[in-house]
């Protein structure tokens, strides 16, 4: 399994979004996802914490090597 199929599919929406998307629109990200435009930057920094954790756990490492 994927280190993105272990995240919620809330997380795995948001950063699909964030990651391919030129200049995303928080306002329907926010309808799409029925959350708080405010909540947008904190749930993205939790689901990458989530998403590293993962990856860390698996022996990937940020650096290439």
């Amino acid at each position: 399994m994927g280190a993105v199929q272990t995240l919620s599919e809330r997380c795995r929406r948001l950063l699909r979004i964030i990651a391919f998307e030129d200049r995303p629109d928080y306002a329907r990200i926010a309808a799409d996802l029925s959350m708080p435009i405010g909540s947008i930057g904190p749930t993205r920094q939790r689901c990458l914490a989530k998403l590293r954790t993962t990856l860390a756990a698996t022996g990937f490492s940020a650096g290439g090597a």
